[in-house]
This record gives C-alpha cells, structure tokens and sequence, in this order.
C-alpha cells in the first residue's frame, strides 16, 4: 500500500505536468479513450495520495520529505542550469524567425546597418516625394526621418542592435537567437541571485518562478530587448551585492549594457550604489563606488551623442522628447493596470514578496542582496509608471529588467513562510504553493495564445516572399508590414498613412506617374484605416484588382493600385510555403 501510494502521487504528479504543458489530452489508449484538460484536478489528486500517505505511514512521510529536501538543496544548481537550458531551447523552437511589425524589424534590420557601417550617421534616402515631410512617408515601422532633409534614423536605442550585429557573425539566425540565449542567462542569474540571497532553494523557486513568468515565455520568442534587459538587470544586482573592487567593476559593465538596450532605465544604476558602498573603510567604498560607475559613464555619453545626433537632444529618444513620452497622468492608470497584469498573470503569489517586510522572518537572509533587489524593481516601476498608457496584459515586459528580482522576492518569502512552519509542513506547502504558481502562469500563457505567437507571425516572411517577385520598379504602400517588406525586398516602401484623404490618394498618383507601381498590402485588421485614407466607402469593396490574398493567419491582401492594372486571378498565399524557423535575410535595399 505504501509504495502503490507513493506510486500513484508520482503518476499523478506527472501527469499533471503533461496536461499542463500541452493544454490538455484527447487520446485513446488500447481503444479506451482517455481525456484530460484540467491539470488541478489531476494535481489535487495526486496531493490526496500523498495526504493519505502522510496519515497511514507518518514516520516514511518525514524522512522521505526530509531526504527529497536534501537531494533538492543538492542538486539545485543542475536543476536550474536544467531550467535555464529548457527556456531557451523553447525560445528557439517556438521563436517567430521574424521581422514582422515595429519592433522585431526596428531591432533586427538596425543590426545589419551597424554591421555593414551604414550607422550611426542617418541613412540617406534615395527618392524625393513632392509631400510633406517626404521623409516619413519612407520611414518604415521602427525607424522615423531624421534632422537631415532626405534621411531616416532608427527608432530603437542602440544596445541590443549592436549585439546582434555580433551575432550576425554566425549568420542570419544570429539576432533571433539573442533572446532566447537571454532567457536562460535570466534564469541561472535569478537563480544565483536567489541563491545568495537566501540559499540554494529560494535560488531555485525563484528560477522556477521567472521561467515559467507569462510575459517571460511571451517575449523570448520574439527579437526584443525585453528578455536581454531583463538578464542584463539582473547580472548587475548578483554582481553589485559582491563585496570585491571587480564585482563592482562588472556590475557597472553590466549595467552600462542595460543603459544602452534600455537609455531610459539609466535612474536604475541608482539601486546598484547602496550594496557597492554597503561596508568597509571610506577610501574602499569610493574606490568600489568609483569602479561601479567607470564603464556606465561612457556608455551614457555614446548614448546621449547618439541621441543628439538623430533626435536633437541627449534627453531625446526615437519615441519623442521626455516631456513628450512621461506624463504625471499616466501614473494611477499604469499603477492599476500593471497591479491587475501582475495580479492575473503571475499569480497572488506576489505578495509573498512582502514577507520579507517582516524581520523575524527575514532572519538568516542577505539583506544587502535584498535591500538591491527591492531597490531595483522600485526603481523599475518609477521608470515606467508614469510612461505611455497600454491595454495589452503583455506590456508587462516593461518591467521585465525587475522580474529576476521579483521573483527573488517572492522565493525568498515562500522560503521563510515554510521555515517558520513545523516540519515537513513547511516544505511540503512550499512545494505544493510553487506547483500550483507554475501551473497557473502556464495556464494563463496557453489561454492567451502565447504558444502559437510563431505560427502568426510567418505571414511577414509569406507576404515578403510575394512581394520580392513583384516587377523592380514596384512602390509598397503598408503599415504593419513596411519593415518586413523593405527587409524581404528592398523595394521602395511608402507609409501613406501619414497623408489624409485625398492626398494619400493624390500619393498614389504621383507614384504612378514617376514609373513606380504601386501595390498596396494591407492586414485585414488594417482595411478599415485605409478605406477611411484612401476613400473607399464603408461597405463597399475596394475597386482595386487583388493580385494576392491569404485567408489564414489573420489574412493579409496584395492590391494593384496602379492606373494600368487589370483584372487577374489572384495568387493564393499557403502558410505552409515558409518555414516557421528559417531566419529572414536583409535583401539588397535598392
């Protein structure tokens, strides 16, 4: 009885873990069918199995938790390296191998023009359009016109586009595997981080914890500088809480690095100081402070010439002036929408985090490591809250570069709440509380379509695809997908939807005229923007003949809008014809 109980809470347990991590099983087994969709009920069988085991056979129940927590302390770090290695092959296998949309394109096509030399001066364009601010009609998504008459300039800062610009080293994968390499870094740091804060096993929950974050698992598949940020802070806290000359030397490389993926997180350094300062004689301490800060302070001026060059001003960014993007109105909304993300998808676990405010509890603790991880995800939150207002759950990869820290905090409040209870309470209850988390953030992540991000953004690579045998003399005329088709093509882009009716209607004329055919593609989500920019009546189909549609993947069309175009069959556009993880080469820009 004794082992089939154990036996069967094992099962359970791991069954559970299946039907979490596929959603649920629809199957059948020797003609028997077999369904399964709801992992809290298998896991609250398997916790029944063990409660009878604990009343019928006590005595085993204690020594077997007491060794199972022994092998766990033990083998944490394996575990963990075992984590951070499973996050990143997934951001690999489910990565959008994409350039799709603002940022994917902005980060990426930014890296192939460090690389090949084109930046830091802005990038000339070659065609003159008799409009207004003719510039940003060529400006694709993630890139804006510069100060200079005929030029654009990247939108994104530079940090993350000159390390892929590295990685392109190992070709056109390169950049899209930046990520998910970033994802499992945040993991071992979050575990270290933990590790040294309150020893091996608040290391691993928080590593569990952080791994199996929604707005984690959402952003390392997409080529981002959320993730890498979000490694980068959290390499600076476990470096900072050193007590040695070089540990604040490579914290303060480090961190310098998160200043250039992120220029506006540069306040944040300030959490960093108190542990760099935290003990010894005065001189040591300004020596430390003084190490900290060398790398940071050229890394800000590179950023702040950078700035000036392309926005007009140090305090600049391709999003617009400070005063432009932080308004105090923004405060209370962001404050209720980031608590209600937070609350939704990482759990009421949160507050666990607040433990630590109470000093019996946080007895034994390294309190320079958690005084710096409060202070870094304090400092975090400032930097955005009172930023642009989003609607959207996963604009909590803002916060993202304190998320290593949080969960930290939260380890470390499981941690003590299980100590001060009796044994092997404690520890079974901590067990119990970090599978029910996990298996909550991956519920939420599956229920919000983040497992089938890859297979939606294919319809750049399709589109481009398309597009690139279109006749050379070809114009573009999009929104969504402008980055992707200059990448994909090398074609003029046009982004008419800076122009009203009828002057955007006016612009495809004048396109035409100069011998530059236009075609205009267009996401079914966008058609209703642009029957109002190119006058086309509510309820009536656009007059244009279609040279190419794809119903699946949310639908996209290709239209010809030029005066000489005639009807056709138009081209059926299969999601099948690209593969999910081929990595998109630059073409030639023309």
């Amino acid at each position: 009885m004794r082992k089939a109980l154990l036996a069967l809470a094992i099962a359970l347990f791991v069954w559970g873990g299946v039907v979490a991590l596929t959603g649920g099983v629809d199957t059948r087994i020797l003609g028997i069918p077999l369904k399964s969709r709801d992992p809290l009920r298998v896991f609250a069988a398997g916790a029944g199995c063990v409660l009878l085991f604990a009343l019928f056979f006590w005595g085993d129940f204690v020594r077997l938790v007491a060794r199972g927590v022994d092998l766990v302390r033990a083998r944490a770090a394996i575990v963990a390296i075992a984590a951070a290695a499973a996050l990143a092959a997934y951001g690999v296998v489910f990565g959008t191998f994409s350039v799709g949309g603002s940022d994917a394109y902005g980060y990426v096509n930014q890296a192939y023009d460090w690389k090949e030399g084109v930046l830091p001066r802005p990038i000339a364009l070659r065609t003159t359009l008799p409009f207004e601010a003719p510039e940003r009609l060529q400006a694709p998504l993630g890139y804006r016109e510069g100060r200079e008459p005929q030029t654009i300039v990247p939108t994104y800062a530079p940090g993350l586009p000159l390390i892929m610009a590295l990685s392109l080293a190992a070709g056109p994968r390169g950049p899209f595997l930046i990520a998910p390499a970033c994802a499992g870094l945040l993991v071992w740091f979050t575990f270290a981080l933990g590790r040294r804060t309150a020893g091996a096993l608040t290391g691993l929950a928080a590593a569990v914890i952080v791994g199996v974050s929604p707005v984690v698992l959402h952003q390392t598949v997409w080529p981002m500088s959320d993730v890498p940020a979000a490694a980068v802070w959290t390499g600076a806290t476990l470096l900072a809480i050193g007590s040695r000359r070089r540990d604040a030397f490579t914290a303060g490389l480090v961190a310098a690095i998160g200043v250039a993926i992120r220029p506006n997180l540069a306040p944040a350094v300030l959490a960093f100081v108190p542990a760099v300062v935290w003990n010894g004689p005065l001189r040591e301490r300004v020596i430390r402070l003084g190490a900290f800060v060398a790398p940071i302070v050229p890394v800000a001026v590179f950023v702040g010439w950078l700035n000036t060059r392309w926005f007009g001003s140090p305090l600049n960014s391709g999003y617009g002036s400070a005063g432009e993007i932080y308004q105090w109105s923004n405060v209370l909304p962001n404050l209720k929408l980031y608590g209600s993300w937070m609350w939704e998808s990482q759990t009421p676990s949160i507050l666990l985090a607040c433990v630590l405010l109470v000093p019996r509890l946080r007895r034994g603790m390294n309190t320079k490591a958690v005084l710096s991880a409060a202070l870094l995800l304090i400092a975090v939150t400032a930097c955005y809250v009172s930023y642009a207002q989003f609607e959207v759950w996963w604009y909590l990869r803002f916060l993202l570069p304190a998320f290593g820290a949080l969960a930290v905090l939260v380890a470390a409040g499981l941690i003590a709440v299980a100590r001060a209870l009796p044994r092997p309470l404690g520890a079974v209850s901590a067990g119990i509380a970090l599978l029910l988390v996990a298996v909550q953030c991956l519920t939420f992540a599956d229920r919000h379509d983040t497992f089938t991000i890859r297979d939606s953004e294919r319809r750049y690579a399709i589109v481009g695809a398309f597009a690139a045998g279109l006749p050379a003399d070809a114009a573009l005329l999009a929104i969504q997908h402008s980055g992707s088709l200059r990448f994909l093509t090398g074609r003029m882009v046009v982004r008419f939807d800076w122009l009203p009716y009828p002057r955007s209607l006016e612009l495809v004329q004048v396109l035409d005229r100069s011998g530059r055919h236009p075609f205009l593609v267009v996401d079914d989500a966008e058609i209703s923007d642009v029957r109002r920019w190119l006058g086309v009546p509510v309820g009536e189909t656009p007059p244009w003949p279609v040279r190419a549609r794809m119903r699946e993947l949310g639908g996209v069309t290709v239209y010809d809008l030029g005066a000489t175009a005639a009807p056709d069959i138009p081209v059926a556009l299969e999601p099948a014809t690209v593969s999910c993880c081929e990595a998109p080469r630059r073409a030639a820009q023309r």
